[in-house]
């Protein structure tokens, strides 16, 4: 799905990019160095992957998440992303608290663009007592 988005929007998404990747690039090393050393091939991988605790393989696939998305920021295309994409809305989930303040705003002004660009409020957040609403 192709979304006319704004001048601005582009070149927040633009700005956003390298501070973005930068935070999950961040993440991504501090979950590395909590982990055994992930071997290349698949088979050790797998191997890998069998001798972690269900701790660390969380922390594993937190990681690879994040690698994939690094990369998709950086000009390859991660599975299950548009390739034309230049700023899932998941690296910004994932880039959430991690950034400076004034990236954060950054941000929060990209994702308004986004609202205002598809023409329709995103619904906010159900607080705990509340179910969604039904069609």
């Amino acid at each position: 799905m192709t979304t006319t988005v704004e001048p601005a929007t582009v070149s927040l998404a633009s700005a956003l990019r390298l501070p973005v990747r930068q935070a999950l690039a961040d993440r991504a090393e501090a979950l590395r160095r909590t982990l055994p050393d992930r071997p290349d091939g698949a088979a050790e991988r797998w191997h890998w992957w069998q001798r972690m605790t269900s701790d660390q393989q969380r922390r594993a696939a937190l990681m690879e998440h994040l690698d994939a998305l690094c990369g998709h920021l950086s000009g390859r295309p991660a599975l299950g992303y548009a390739a034309d994409d230049p700023l899932p809305l998941a690296a910004l989930e994932e880039a959430d608290g991690f950034t400076s303040e004034p990236v954060a705003q950054m941000i929060a002004a990209f994702r308004a663009g986004l609202r205002d660009a598809a023409g329709r409020q995103w619904p906010e957040p159900l607080q705990p007592h509340e179910e969604p609403a039904r069609a």
